[in-house]
């Protein structure tokens, strides 16, 4: 079945490229004119090539799509983008083409079960080649109102988000000073200093331990002497507070 449905396809784009061909000679002779008989082989070919994309399976699709052909990967993915909404293919109606410059514009409106559809298949004359295929789904007034409505409904939605997010941003920012001065405080704060040590009080020594010193002295040389102490008259000694020594 597969092995049919791919050479039913080959086939297919195989007659739109001999079309593409004819056509390229006779827009040259007639000043990009089509004749009749042109038009509707072109609308023949595009009926079969809808057709023949709308009954794929997925397992058909895959391996079409593994190909890497980019007009099959182009129709293929279009198609299956759109197939959900529009639902089994039913039939082909008007249909229109169009020549603009070196393309040949054929669009088909095509009725599936739940929407119908404009498919638009390009070509390019100029190559001889297929270009694009795309399944556009007609929506109603009321359905493309309705997704104004839910795109509106969501944008909404985002700005709102966003203004609640910078709400919660400012509020943040009475935080912001009372930290800042703290750390400031810490940073101006000095070092401990060492304690300074207080100054050692000078004490003076007593008078009379000096007189003491003094008749000890006085005794020793009496001792010596062989004399008696009476004579000896006892001064305290006091330190000099200058540095020079002063006359009297």
């Amino acid at each position: 079945m597969i092995g049919k449905m791919r050479k039913s396809l080959v086939g297919m784009l195989l007659t739109l490229i001999m079309l593409l061909m004819l056509g390229t000679s006779c827009l040259a002779a007639n000043d990009r004119v089509l004749t009749e008989t042109q038009i509707d082989s072109f609308k023949s070919s595009a009926v079969q090539l809808i057709e023949q994309i709308t009954a794929f399976t997925d397992e058909e699709i895959e391996q079409y799509l593994a190909q890497n052909d980019a007009f099959t990967n182009s129709a293929l993915n279009s198609w299956t983008g759109a197939r959900d909404e529009l639902g089994a293919y039913q039939e082909v109606g008007d249909q229109e083409v169009e020549v603009d410059g070196n393309n040949v514009i054929i669009t088909s409106d095509v009725t599936f079960e739940d929407k119908t559809a404009s498919v638009e298949l390009i070509a390019d004359l100029s190559e001889g080649t297929l270009t694009s295929m795309a399944f556009n789904v007609n929506y109603t007034l009321g359905e493309k109102m309705a997704q104004a409505a839910m795109n509106t409904v969501l944008g909404l939605g985002v700005v709102f988000l966003i203004l609640f997010f910078l709400c919660f941003i400012i509020g943040l920012f009475k935080y912001v000073k009372p930290l800042e001065e703290r750390f400031s405080k810490k940073e101006e704060e000095p070092e401990d200093q060492a304690p300074v040590p207080a100054p050692v009080p000078i004490v003076e020594e007593e008078a009379s331990d000096d007189e003491e010193l003094v008749a000890v002295i006085a005794a020793a040389i009496a001792a010596y002497e062989g004399t008696s102490t009476d004579g000896f008259v006892v001064r305290s000694i006091r330190k000099s507070s200058g540095n020079k020594w002063k006359r009297s």
